[in-house]
């Protein structure tokens, strides 16, 4: 017969480990051979084994019903604000933006020409403004070029 520590270095576990396995399998060191007790460790080993991948199996289905389910709720929930229009659409927001670079543009050309003339009233020297329109009119372009879709790509 061989002794637990033996047996222990056989299987590569510990000698504690040995004897719960022992009196789990209800074997004894020394009654029993080595084929014995190596055969129905791996024995234990192989239905463990099996339930993990039954587990990992089910895990993954879990997972995917989780993923399945938190979607659902996300369409969902688009929806009622949809409907209850506390979101835009891509369209809705598009015409705002469209809407606010109009009003943008006129608010600053508007802004520029009082100051110019603020500051020709204050002199009494009149400004040219072909240099200066020049540069209002390159800012509104970079304005009005604004692309929505270029925003949605940061």
């Amino acid at each position: 017969m061989h002794s637990q520590e033996e047996i222990a270095e056989h299987l590569d576990i510990s000698t504690r480990k040995l004897r719960d396995l022992l009196t789990r399998y209800n074997l004894n060191h020394k009654t029993s051979t080595l084929d014995e007790i190596r055969v129905r460790y791996i024995r234990d080993l192989r239905e463990k084994a099996a339930g993990r991948r039954d587990q990992e199996a089910q895990g993954t289905l879990d997972q995917a019903r989780f993923r399945d389910l938190m979607a659902s709720a996300q369409i969902k929930e688009m929806t009622l604000f949809k409907e209850q229009k506390l979101i835009l659409d891509r369209e809705q927001v598009r015409e705002a933006m469209d809407a606010w670079v109009i009003q943008t543009k006129s608010e600053y050309e508007s802004s520029i020409e009082k100051i110019l003339a603020m500051i020709e009233s204050q002199s009494g020297n009149p400004i040219e403004r072909d240099p200066i329109n020049r540069i209002i009119d390159a800012t509104c372009r970079v304005i009005a070029d604004f692309n929505i879709e270029s925003a949605d790509s940061d």
